[in-house]
């Protein structure tokens, strides 16, 4: 096969499109390792015999209030130009609603910022939700025409139009609002480190009327003198730590969690390496629909050329042909097909099917058991190669196959590691479309092959255990993690929750399914399933079946079913808040209120499966005690970025069910681990491999 990269984030245009968080999940991995260490150094240590970490403490201190200082002062120095289109001129073209948008959050900044310092804050907060809204508005306006694009003939009248609107709002409107957006968010960052001095020397000059320092000189010149404690300390040395990931790019980071990886064996097991290496900054959507295997096209082409060629004999020729076939399969001929050589019963079972075709006496069941039997050596033949035989013998017959097609073969294989070159790879444009549409020889054959294999890399990389996919979510991350540890789920939050319960049962040694009571039940490998109610019917693989955990614990409080007392609010105090209905053992729940117009609202809620994540480690760091996991993250900042990686909650969060109204109950489900693909992980986690020289 060409090229001489060996994983898809390798390939510069991959990493951007698949892996838009790579070197953010990367540093996170290195920052809160280090953190955990660096703690576990200090914290035991009193500060008295710390002069020097101390002294490096308050110099670092200094530095970082000068470097906050410069930061807030040219930020809101740029806030407070009235047109700052010049610092746009480097989109072409320019969207002129952005613009107007972000120019007018400037004559905002102008003429309303707070004259009393105690406004600030609040000023700054509610700009950055304007901007929220404006950016959410943005997006879905940017969703809308996606899907308009997406349901619109090429040749409809209006889809320049329409592209023309997309490619401006994506290209030039988006990354617009974003830059301004975080500015925004650099500004309160600064301001939020430099509130304090700043209220100080407000109160200074309210206490004195005769207090000439000026804002500026207070906080350039401001010492807290407060004095430092470990914790201060290891919060720096974390600080300083990350500051030095900044400028590296993934092969320096992945040398550097290398060397973690290799001084520490126990305690980063294969599974998490292999996670961490592959799937760190990976892109959150299902992984159905990303892989269709090679080997399933090549016999579809082939079985295509064999109903043809059939199809075109005549009786006399098929009772031949079923005669040489009587001879290869049951009589001494050395040139047998290699099915007839088969040993496994299940294609020993479809020979003799077929094969009762080829014998009979009809010329119609002498033809369809013939092209049978054809058809199965053809999938025998293709079934018996490797994947990367399959892919060669495609990557061959390129210049034989419609560019649409060979497109489609490139972004459904591991041929995309080595052949995308454009960033639009996994799309196609309305002129690819047209032709693809038309194309009845291939288009039928390539369509059918990439929905038959929708959900088929689970089994595919439970086998192969090589990176296959282009996205996941969290399920599928939990899932890829387990295939590893020598286990195959079942896929899907329901099942795979459902097969802890399974194992407790069927008493397999090791097994646990538990509500977690504390820090012991989040064993390395565990998966933790996260309960919610919400609004709408969830689907089958979501709906939690109904059980008890090892202890006997439900999936809902006893206490929120049966008959609850509505409880009844004091003379003057507000209404009491309505208690839920729960039915069918706590599965829906509803509940009535009155509205601002005394109206009645019903609301109806189901209990659904939420999340799915895997266990790293529970650490100590000063801020607490804190749970490591694998998992996927919902979008939570303003560029709505969520991805695959290392993340960490509290222990405490992790333990709570939350309100209930927020309903947030968890279960950790554990198996020892199984039989490791030692074999596969020999390929996949060769550093020479990966760190490409």
């Amino acid at each position: 096969m060409a090229g001489t990269l060996n994983f898809q984030w390798q390939n510069e245009i991959l990493l951007k499109t698949i892996y838009p968080m790579r070197l953010n999940k990367l540093r996170d991995f290195l920052v809160y390792y280090k953190e955990v260490d660096l703690w576990a150094e200090y914290k035991n240590r009193d500060i008295s015999t710390l002069k020097a970490d101390v002294d490096e403490y308050e110099q670092g201190m200094e530095n970082a209030r000068i470097a906050d200082f410069k930061l807030y002062s040219s930020l809101r120095n740029y806030f407070m130009l009235p047109d700052v289109k010049g610092y746009y001129l480097k989109y072409k073209p320019i969207e002129e609603e952005a613009m107007a948008l972000i120019q007018k959050n400037h004559a905002l900044f102008v003429a309303s910022w707070p004259k009393d310092i105690r406004g600030e804050r609040t000023f700054i907060l509610s700009r950055i939700e304007s901007f929220k809204t404006q950016l959410g508005f943005l997006n879905d306006r940017i969703r809308f025409l996606q899907r308009q694009l997406e349901g619109m003939l090429p040749e409809h009248p209006n889809r320049a139009k329409v592209e023309a609107e997309f490619k401006l709002k994506k290209e030039s409107a988006l990354p617009m609002v974003l830059e301004e957006m975080e500015k925004l968010r650099q500004f309160e960052g600064t301001y939020n480190k430099l509130e304090g001095p700043k209220l100080e020397w407000y109160k200074l000059t309210k206490a004195d009327p005769n207090y000439k320092t000026t804002e500026n000189e207070f906080l350039v010149n401001y010492d807290p003198k407060v004095p430092a404690t470990v914790k201060d300390i290891v919060r720096l040395k974390v600080e300083q730590y990350t500051k030095t990931l900044e400028g590296k790019n993934q092969y320096q980071l992945l040398a550097d969690i290398r060397a973690r990886f290799e001084k520490e064996p126990k305690r980063f097991p294969l599974w998490l390496q292999y996670m961490v290496v592959h799937f760190s900054g990976m892109r959150y959507k299902s992984a159905h629909g990303s892989w269709a295997d090679p080997k399933d096209l090549l016999i579809r082409l082939r079985v295509d050329e064999v109903r043809k060629a059939q199809a075109k004999l005549s009786d006399a020729d098929v009772a031949a042909k079923c005669a040489e076939k009587i001879a290869q399969y049951e009589g001494a001929n050395p040139n047998k097909p290699a099915l007839a050589k088969a040993s496994e019963k299940a294609w020993k079972d479809k020979i003799a099917m077929h094969m009762q075709g080829v014998k009979a006496n009809g010329p119609k069941t002498k033809r369809a058991g013939l092209t049978a039997l054809v058809e199965e050596e053809t999938r025998y033949e293709f079934m018996s190669i490797t994947t990367d035989q399959a892919l060669a013998k495609l990557e061959a017959m390129k210049s034989q196959l419609p560019a649409w097609a060979w497109k489609m073969i490139v972004m459904l294989t591991s041929l995309r590691v080595n052949h995308v070159t454009d960033a639009n790879w996994e799309t196609f444009t309305p002129e690819e479309d047209k032709i693809r549409f038309a194309d009845m020889t291939y288009y039928p054959i390539f369509s059918k092959w990439a929905s038959d294999n929708t959900g088929n890399w689970r089994p595919e990389h439970g086998r192969t255990h090589e990176v296959i996919v282009t996205r996941a979510v969290c399920n599928e991350t939990a899932e890829h993690a387990q295939h590893i540890r020598g286990h195959l789920p079942p896929g899907g939050l329901t099942d795979n929750a459902a097969r802890y319960v399974k194992l407790v049962a069927e008493k397999t040694p090791g097994a646990y399914f538990v509500r977690a009571t504390g820090a012991e039940h989040y064993t390395q490998g565990a998966s933790i399933f996260w309960l919610r109610y919400v609004n709408s019917e969830p689907s089958v693989w979501q709906v939690p079946k109904a059980t008890q955990d090892s202890n006997g614990v439900g999936l809902v409080p006893a206490e929120f079913l049966g008959n609850r007392p509505k409880p009844k609010g004091g003379k003057n105090a507000p209404p009491a808040p309505v208690p839920w209905e729960y039915r069918g053992g706590g599965m829906t729940r509803t509940r009535t209120t009155i509205d601002a117009e005394k109206k009645k609202v019903t609301q109806n809620q189901w209990l659904r499966w939420i999340h799915e994540a895997t266990v790293i480690e529970v650490a100590e760091i000063t801020d607490g005690t804190y749970v490591y996991t694998f998992e996927t993250s919902l979008p939570d900042d303003f560029r709505g970025t969520s991805c695959l990686g290392v993340f960490r909650n509290t222990l405490r969060w992790n333990l709570s069910d939350g309100d209930e109204d927020n309903y947030n109950r968890s279960f950790v489900g554990y198996a020892p681990e199984g039989q490791i693909p030692l074999e596969h992980m020999k390929v996949m986690m060769d550093w020479n491999k990966i760190l490409l020289k």
